[in-house]
């Protein structure tokens, strides 16, 4: 095939589906989410002393001062 005959079956191709598509009838469906963005009532805040012995467990690295240390994942460099 040519490349002149390819561009005329693509444009019958595309003319036939723009006039089939003419004739599709579309009802639009809209969402209402009324309860976006939910938060809690705030409390008095707790200091739970088993969640850092919990979170020392799992980290990897932890400085003298006790501080958790992260790093950067590769992704992001």
């Amino acid at each position: 095939m040519t490349q002149e005959k390819i561009k005329e079956e693509a444009e019958k191709v595309l003319e036939e589906l723009s006039l089939t598509l003419g004739e599709v009838e579309l009802e639009e469906t809209y969402y209402v989410l009324k309860d976006l963005n939910v938060l809690r009532d705030d409390g008095t805040p707790e200091n739970k002393k088993e969640f850092r012995k919990l979170a020392l467990k799992n980290t990897h690295k932890i400085d003298e001062d006790g501080y958790f240390i992260a790093e950067v994942g590769t992704w992001v460099l």
